[in-house]
């Protein structure tokens, strides 16, 4: 799908601030409502929106601990890496999952409520594994994300 400036005016938009209303989108970009609706449902429609989400600070709900567990799988079991990063998405900790090219096999970030609870699941859901060969878990002290795509926007031109 080919975008134009406006359609990526409506990205940056959306990226700064998802629950921005359709008429406030339309005054930024300067067009009509129902113009602006159509872009953006076409955004979505051709996949380039694939959804959005809700940021929940899970530290006040008793998670306040973030680990990476890089996970370096068997030799023989290299070949079922994506069933395995399905497959973690299920456990609740688990937040996401990447495979990785270099000296591990995927990322995975989790959350916990403390040491013991991030041992626990270490051990009982990701150490237990067959498949898994090593794990090396770091522990997150703090963070932040970048939601403003105007930059990236900028450089698909």
């Amino acid at each position: 799908m080919d975008l134009d400036r406006t359609d990526r005016q409506i990205l940056a938009l959306l990226s700064k601030n998802v629950r921005i209303t359709n008429k406030e989108l339309a005054d930024a970009v300067g067009l009509s409502p129902s113009s602006v609706h159509e872009r953006t449902k076409r955004l979505f429609s051709s996949g380039i929106v694939s959804g959005a989400h809700l940021d929940i600070d899970l530290g006040q709900l008793g998670f306040s601990m973030k680990a990476l567990l890089f996970v370096q799988m068997s030799e023989h079991e290299k070949t079922n890496l994506d069933a395995f990063v399905q497959d973690v998405l299920e456990f609740a900790e688990v937040r996401s999952a990447w495979m990785i090219s270099g000296r591990f096999d995927a990322i995975v970030e989790l959350v916990a409520r403390d040491t013991t609870h991030l041992h626990r699941v270490v051990v009982e859901k990701f150490s237990s594994r067959e498949e898994v060969h090593r794990i090396e878990t770091s522990i997150v002290f703090d963070g932040a994300e970048q939601h403003d795509l105007s930059a990236v926007l900028e450089l698909s031109t």
